[in-house]
């Protein structure tokens, strides 16, 4: 039986209740902190997990309830808390994000969906599929990703999408230390015959910031040649790849909904969901 306005208002009203408490309460623990950068992993997930129950639950559900700029302040404000996550920022900034967060929750969501003000929205064809990636330990690239593809800004989620792989692989090969990836390429620049006979880009990178220069299509090549991936995912990534270059510069080839699901399944199962990549 399909949910009422009226039942739909209240079970929105105990959930935005909810989100505001776990708020709260987080905003309690980290006063009680003595530090002034937060380092503590628990305290770091508690903000991504915030973060993305916002971009989860609530925001593709409010989009068409609530007005566009109120809906994109907490949109930031949620995202904010995510790139915080990230280890050593300071407490002040997550008690400014949090006390911008807390102070118009009530009167802004908490008090429409009371009144019965907000209507339920249509899913979109990504909810489902996006509710699987609401676990990975992502940076803010694949929560921003995720919004775009919920609005229908396909181009952009192509692009930010590809932003929260390449960022993946490089923390992974920095976990690995950057010398396997240095004496790999130069292995494989040495190959005279074979696959990777034509590749001649040997690496000397030493940090996260140098990765961040080589080109994407060679770190494809050199991860393949690590045994990261096969020929077939790179291939396959390289599409990605390609749907990301596509959609970042002028041109007729349309991003569908289908492709970017398609970009999508490729990235999770290939990079966020495999093992390989785990950091």
């Amino acid at each position: 039986m399909p949910t009422s306005s009226k039942s739909y208002s209240e079970a929105m009203e105990t959930s935005l209740n909810s989100l505001l408490e776990d708020l709260k309460r987080f905003r309690k623990v980290l006063k009680a902190e003595t530090v002034p950068q937060v380092g503590k992993k628990i305290l770091r997930n508690k903000a991504n997990e915030l973060g993305s129950a916002w971009h989860r639950d609530f925001s593709p559900k409010l989009k068409s309830a609530v007005p566009d700029e109120v809906c994109a302040r907490y949109d930031e404000g949620f995202t904010r808390l995510i790139k915080l996550s990230s280890p050593n920022n300071l407490r002040s900034s997550y008690l400014d994000a949090l006390n911008d967060l807390i102070s118009k929750f009530r009167d802004e969501l908490v008090i429409p969906a009371k009144q019965g003000l907000l209507a339920t929205a249509s899913p979109s064809a990504f909810d489902s599929f996006f509710a699987s990636l609401a676990g990975t330990e992502e940076s803010g690239y694949l929560q921003e990703a995720v919004a775009c593809a919920r609005a229908a800004h396909f181009r952009a989620a192509a692009v930010l999408g590809w932003s929260a792989a390449i960022d993946r692989i490089h923390r992974k090969l920095e976990g690995l230390g950057f010398q396997q990836f240095n004496v790999s390429s130069a292995r494989m620049a040495g190959q005279q015959s074979g696959r990777y006979k034509k590749f001649n880009q040997v690496q000397n990178v030493n940090s996260i910031g140098e990765i961040r220069e080589v080109f994407d299509t060679i770190v494809l090549w050199v991860i393949e040649g690590m045994g990261l991936i096969d020929s077939n995912q790179h291939t396959r990534l390289r599409s990605c790849f390609d749907m990301r270059c596509q959609s970042a510069h002028p041109g007729e080839a349309p991003i569908t909904s289908f492709n970017l699901l398609s970009f999508f399944s490729d990235l999770d199962q290939i990079i966020f969901s495999n093992p390989k990549f785990k950091l």
